[in-house]
Parts: C-alpha cells; sequence; structure tokens
C-alpha cells in the first residue's frame, strides 16, 4: 500500500525522535484518576459558551448537565464526578479565553446519572436521533480543534460532503491516547465513525495512520473487516501515512492525501468534500450511542522527555496539580506544557483544568538549550509545513513591521512548533509567530 506525506515539516533523527524513542507502556486497562474536586469550564469547544444550570450546594451525578448553551451554536457540558457543587466563578484558560466554571467537590462514591444506561438495540435508532444524541453528547473536536462536532457534522451535510476521515494519525511526540483507543477499542472507533457517517451522509470512510504503529494497524485492519458486512452500502479503507511531523494538522492531512492545499480560512468539507473527524471523538460517540454516556472524561498522555509516556482516563475538570501527584519528580520539572511537547501551552500554575480538548500534560524536566542570535541557517524555512519563512517572520515582529507581516501572510502559521524545535539558536519562533497570527486572525488586521 502506498503510504501518503505531505512535503517540509521534519522526522526527528534525535532528541524527540518520533519513531524510535516515543515508547509508551500499552495498558489493556487505564489507570482512572479520582480528583477530590473538579473545576468544569462554560467554553471548553469552540462556539456560544454555557451558562451553569446549578447552584453552589446541588448535589451532581456523574453525567448530569451543568451547563447548557443558549443556542445550538455551543454543546452542554456535564458533571464528570458526583458530589456537590461549591463554586461558581469565572476562570482564565491557558488558550486565553475566560467563562464560568462550576467546581464540584467529590463525595467519592461515583453516583451515575440515572439517563446514563446501555442500550438493548442502538442499531436501530434513526438518523435524527442520531443527531440529537451526537448535540447532547457535549462532544468538540477532542484533538485540539474544539468545534462542537454536531456543528460540522451538520455543515457537512449541508455542504454535500462525500468522505469522512477518522485522523488517527497523532504524529506529535509522546502523545497516544488516539492511539490507545485504536489498539483496545477499534470496533468503538469505528462504530462511532460510522455513526457520524451517516448523520453527515457520506458513503466512504477512511481511517488515516501512521505506518509504524504496527498493532493499532493489525487492530484496525481486523475491526474494518468485521463491520464490512454490516455497511454494505460504505466503503471502508485504511490508509498509511509516512512518520511526519505535524501529519495530524488537518491541513496537511488534506495535503497528503488530495495533494490539495486548503486556503486559508477554508475547511476541506467545501475544499475537498471531505470531512475530518479526531479518532476519540468517533469514541465518545460510540459510547453515547451505546450507553447515553456525554463526554464527562477524557484519556489524557502524561509524558515528557525524560519518563516513559503514560495515558490515564482524566475526568474532565481534574487539575493538573492533581494530575500530577501521581507522577514521581514532576515538581522538579522545568516546564510543564497542558498539551503537548510541540504544540502544547507552558503553564506556571498547576491549578489548571483538563479540558475536553486537553490530549496531554507534558512535563519537561532537562534544562533548555543555550540560545543565540540567528545563524541563518534556514532550517525554519525547510521545516515549516505551511510554506512560511519563520526568521523572516520573527524578524518582523521584532521591528514591529504590522504591513510586512500581512504581506509574508503570517496568518498561515498552524503553530505546530516545527520551526522552534530544529531552530540550533534555541529561538522561540513558533510562540512569538503564533501569537501574531492570532492577532491578525482574531482582527482581520495586523
Amino acid at each position: 500500500m502506498k503510504r501518503l506525506t505531505f512535503k517540509s515539516g521534519f522526522i526527528s533523527r534525535d532528541g524527540l525522535d518520533f519513531v524510535n524513542q516515543r515508547k509508551f507502556m500499552r495498558e489493556a486497562l487505564l489507570e482512572v484518576c479520582s480528583p477530590k474536586e473538579v473545576t468544569i469550564p462554560m467554553k471548553q469547544h469552540i462556539g456560544t459558551p454555557c451558562d451553569p444550570v446549578v447552584a453552589v450546594g446541588d448535589s451532581v451525578a456523574m453525567g448530569d448537565t451543568v451547563g447548557m448553551p443558549a443556542d445550538m451554536g455551543g454543546v452542554p457540558v456535564h458533571a464528570s464526578i458526583s458530589g456537590t457543587v461549591t463554586k461558581i466563578d469565572t476562570i482564565r484558560l491557558p488558550n486565553k479565553v475566560s467563562c464560568k466554571a462550576v467546581t464540584i467537590k467529590n463525595d467519592l462514591h461515583r453516583r451515575v446519572s440515572p439517563r446514563i444506561r446501555a442500550r438493548k438495540d442502538f442499531s436501530s435508532l434513526s438518523m435524527e436521533e442520531m443527531s440529537k444524541l451526537l448535540w447532547a453528547s457535549g462532544i468538540c473536536g477532542m484533538g485540539g480543534e474544539g468545534v462542537p462536532t454536531y456543528t460540522k457534522c451538520m455543515r457537512a451535510k449541508k455542504l454535500g460532503v462525500d468522505t469522512l476521515l477518522v485522523n488517527c494519525t497523532q504524529s506529535e511526540p509522546f502523545l497516544s491516547c488516539d492511539l490507545h483507543h485504536v489498539r483496545v477499542n477499534a470496533s468503538k472507533v469505528l462504530q462511532g465513525a460510522m455513526a457520524l457517517s451517516g448523520i453527515c451522509h457520506v458513503k466512504r470512510v477512511i481511517f488515516c495512520i501512521e505506518d509504524t504503529w504496527t498493532d493499532e494497524i493489525v487492530a484496525l485492519n481486523q475491526a474494518v473487516e468485521n463491520a464490512k458486512n454490516r455497511y454494505l452500502d460504505r466503503k471502508i479503507e485504511v490508509q498509511l501515512f509516512k512518520p511526519r511531523f505535524p501529519q495530524g494538522c488537518q491541513q496537511l492531512l488534506i495535503k497528503a492525501l488530495y495533494g490539495v492545499e486548503l486556503a486559508f480560512g477554508k475547511q476541506p468539507e467545501e475544499t475537498v468534500k471531505a470531512v475530518v473527524f479526531n479518532a476519540s471523538t468517533c469514541f465518545a460517540f460510540s459510547e453515547m450511542i451505546e450507553k447515553n454516556q456525554p463526554l464527562t472524561s477524557r484519556i489524557v498522555t502524561i509524558s515528557g522527555d525524560t519518563i516513559t509516556g503514560h495515558n490515564v482516563l482524566v475526568p474532565i475538570g481534574t487539575s493538573v496539580a492533581e494530575i500530577l501527584e501521581r507522577v514521581p519528580g514532576a515538581h522538579s520539572a522545568q516546564r510543564v506544557a497542558w498539551g503537548g511537547a510541540m504544540t502544547g501551552v507552558a503553564i506556571d500554575r498547576m491549578d489548571v483544568p483538563i479540558i475536553k480538548t486537553t490530549a496531554a500534560i507534558t512535563i519537561i524536566r532537562k534544562f533548555e538549550p543555550p540560545r543565540t542570535n540567528c545563524i541563518h541557517c534556514g532550517s525554519c524555512i525547510g521545516a515549516c509545513p505551511v510554506g512560511l519563512s519563520p526568521i523572516l517572520l520573527n524578524r518582523l515582529i521584532e521591528l514591529g513591521q504590522t504591513e510586512q507581516l500581512k504581506t509574508e501572510s503570517v496568518e498561515q502559521c498552524i503553530a505546530c512548533g516545527a520551526c522552534s524545535y530544529v531552530c540550533p539558536a534555541g529561538i522561540e519562533l513558533s510562540t512569538n509567530i503564533a501569537k501574531a497570527a492570532h492577532r491578525a486572525r482574531r482582527s482581520g488586521q495586523l
């Protein structure tokens, strides 16, 4: 089978080796985190934020709704533990989002909402019922995108997409939360993907995965083979990709598959008639279909530059501090990232909660390399997967040349971190450029 990829980016040969050094404990059973309390933000997704529908002193069970949006542009949020609401306050997340948040003290009884129960026959659900379940589940893009999955499905249906892509590539170093689902729950990932394909009205489903993940590929192929007779009206494929960072980025996945550059601001639904969902997103919808289980927890990869990676099932709203209590030596970290090693946000406060889009906590213990002035080697230019010139953009930022930044298309930066990683001078190119790109996209002008 042909292995697909895109040009530029890079395959690491040392340091954060994407193939040979990303070792993980392949847990058949995940460690489950049971926090003392959770703080659940009302805006964990792109779109309309939620308003709390509980009050201080209320008793809640796991899966109860604690926040509802004013319209279908958002998705509800749910209690991830059972206990008592102790506080409703405004918080600010590392991604700069400010919103209300509901704090629940754990009663340790693991009471479950009566609405969460296994369905005897979910095969009889109509597409309309599936759509309602999808919205009620509170699921949004768990690969980090954060677009409500219901919203994406409705857009795909409206635009007449013909292909659904399940993104299992997860090329960022150390991360394996999606791959755990593929290895252990491949049939559920497939089931969720097929349900989403029905809502979107597509007839072709492609699972995208890097060719180095042999165990996961075997599990995925077996799940596809077992399901073919149940979905005779749809074509199901597994497509292998070369291990290259940042292959998991939607824009680059489309480039590898279709040879098409997504124009800035354009979505694959309108450009190539394809819609992309993350493997964890598909698994979460399978849980809603089977058990009426909304998104209340997610797998988080705990990893770093000196430790073996480990996956933990974490209730939404659990603080980073509570998770790191179980990681030996975490207090001595030079840096902790809310997210992956390349694309995560460095945090200096450990009371930050895990949200629906938090795939990892990365602990960097090694001292940072010494920084020098730019040596004009051009490594960052070769590594940029979207064809920008990071060193030029960084210099323009230093000089305050906002008009020239606009000419150089700074808004197209995808904040993958590749330029910073390859820079021998240790310059924080990605951080500087990503901030300028965010300002450009938010304001429409630099």
